[in-house]
């Protein structure tokens, strides 16, 4: 097969010529070829198509071979030069290709213009080969530092708008686009909408049907003449703006299509895989980008929900806990004034009972409270508070709450010295403490005594709090999650022994919130002891 062959041939007789011609195409070579003799017209030859080899004679009565050589050097073309000629001198040759032409040959031996040409196209070939790989690196890396500082930018931010603004601005400054859009899909109104847009209307629709081929199938499309392609519904307005060709990329995260990245040229411009593959990875940045600020917005709108959420909730708790210790206040009031036969002397049975609604309503006041305490601790309303606590005092005035008939073998026994300081601490929360922890010990011993001492110090200046009971224990496995919110051992001894598992929770809040600590052994079946040691203050 012949291999076809470009030349363009500067001389000024038609008949030697037509003899290279014939050398050439004895040679195998398919020959288009194209004679000029005058600096205009080689000038407008070499503008209008490309040549693959320029053979030229040296001197011509219009022209000049150095003239032919400085008009290609001066075009900036890379193409083969030789000189064929038969009134060239060697040292004129020579001098000939130090300005550049690749070789020279006399017209009595064409034999040697077939191997020149041929060594002049194949080192031609490995020229534009490596200006290929060249530019291809160098284009590589414009690219990539492009890619960068796009990335940079539309990642400075998590609001939407910035980041699609930023997205067609960089783009606008780095890459060769005449103008860009980016439409993201409203699920509401099931269509994709322009969001951003350099040098285009921003709600032009004209190119609607292109982008959502590029949303429905997630591949890229492109489109060489937007001005008559068919699949436009309004081709005139990208013919009143001078655009004419289109890339369409899918924003794709997650394998999940978010919109289109559109880019507009006003030249004709094919867009090459390796192009279409470069833009469809800064599709993919930008995707990312407007996910997380997607992502951003929706845990800033959930954070917004919860936070109504828990100020309803801890409003609602607050008004239920307040008007629920109304009612339990006065039925432990008058239970109390009963007991202790302040309307009258009771029965030995109206005792018992009247113990029995003491305990409960005890019971269900400490629970009201706890849900209370949970609900001011978790919004973090709850705030230390301290001042001077006579210890005896709040000792004595918490044993009088317990100063009723328990319903079960059980003993209460109160072990403190009648010396104890005033210390500098939170009272509420130190009886809090307390209260819970007997109440705990009291609700998971069945028979035997629960012990509650209190201790003064004095070379650490701290406060210990003991309560030990003979109860059911606890098992090794539960005791790291025991003062967890919601904790009961397991959902055997809840159904049993009754409570919501707020007590512990609260007693380890509140120790840590007086600067405390609290520990606890316990032996499965011979009983549990907690102790609390509370700094005193000065």
């Amino acid at each position: 097969m012949s291999q076809a062959l470009r030349v363009l041939i500067v001389e000024d007789s038609e008949n030697d010529a037509l003899l290279l011609v014939r050398a050439l195409r004895r040679a195998g070579y398919d020959v288009a070829h194209e004679r000029v003799d005058t600096a205009e017209a080689m000038m407008a030859a070499l503008a209008r198509q490309g040549w693959d080899i320029v053979i030229s004679d040296y001197s011509m009565p219009n022209f000049s071979g150095t003239g032919a050589l400085d008009l290609l050097k001066k075009s900036g073309l890379d193409i083969p030069f030789i000189f064929v000629s038969g009134t060239i001198g060697e040292d004129t040759a020579v001098a000939a290709m130090k300005a550049g032409a690749q070789d020279y040959i006399m017209k009595g031996n064409l034999a040697r213009l077939i191997p020149a040409i041929e060594r002049e196209l194949g080192e031609s070939r490995i020229r534009r080969e490596r200006h290929r790989a060249e530019h291809q690196v160098q284009q590589h890396r414009r690219r990539q530092a492009a890619l960068h500082d796009i990335n940079v930018a539309i990642t400075s931010t998590l609001d939407l708008d910035k980041v699609s603004a930023l997205l067609v601005e960089k783009i606008d400054q780095l890459l060769p686009y005449s103008a860009t859009t980016v439409r993201l899909y409203n699920a509401a109104a099931r269509g994709l909408e322009a969001i951003a847009s350099r040098n285009l209307d921003e709600d032009s629709e004209a190119d609607g049907s292109l982008a959502r081929r590029v949303f429905d199938t997630k591949t890229p499309l492109m489109s060489s003449d937007l001005q008559s392609d068919p699949r436009l519904s309004d081709p005139e307005f990208f013919r009143n703006r001078g655009l004419v060709s289109y890339l369409g990329v899918p924003l794709m995260a997650k394998d999940e299509p978010l919109g289109v990245l559109a880019f507009y040229t006003k030249e004709e411009h094919l867009f090459a895989d390796d192009e279409i593959e470069f833009l469809s990875t800064l599709a993919g940045h930008a995707a990312i980008a407007i996910q997380n600020c997607r992502l951003y917005e929706q845990i800033k709108q959930q954070a917004l929900d919860l936070e109504r959420a828990n100020k309803v909730k801890d409003e609602f708790l607050s008004i239920m806990s307040h008007e629920l210790k109304t009612p339990i206040t006065v039925i432990n009031g008058y239970a109390r004034m009963i007991h202790e036969n302040v309307v009258g002397e009771t029965k030995a049975e109206q005792d018992k009972v009247i113990g029995k609604i003491l305990g409960c309503s005890h019971e269900l006041l400490s629970m009201v409270n706890s849900i209370l305490d949970v609900t001011r601790l978790e919004s973090q309303a709850i705030k230390a508070d301290a001042r001077p606590v006579r210890l005896g005092h709040l000792l004595a005035e918490l044993r009088s709450d317990y100063d009723y008939q328990l319903d079960k073998d059980l003993v209460l026994e109160w072990d403190y010295p009648a010396d104890l300081p005033t210390i500098h601490t939170d009272s509420v929360k130190l009886r809090q403490i307390l209260q819970n922890l007997i109440n705990n010990a009291v609700k998971f011993t069945d028979r035997g005594e629960v012990r509650v001492c209190a201790r003064y110090l004095t070379e650490t200046n701290t406060l210990e709090l003991t309560v030990k009971d003979t109860g059911i224990g606890i098992s090794p496995g539960s005791l790291p999650s025991i003062f967890k919110i919601f904790h009961q051992g397991d959902s055997s001894i809840r159904r049993t022994h009754g409570g919501i598992g707020l007590g512990l929770y609260i007693v380890q809040k509140f120790t840590d919130m007086l600067g405390g600590s609290v520990a606890v052994s316990s032996e499965p079946g011979k009983g549990s002891t907690f102790t609390v040691t509370i700094p005193c203050g000065s």
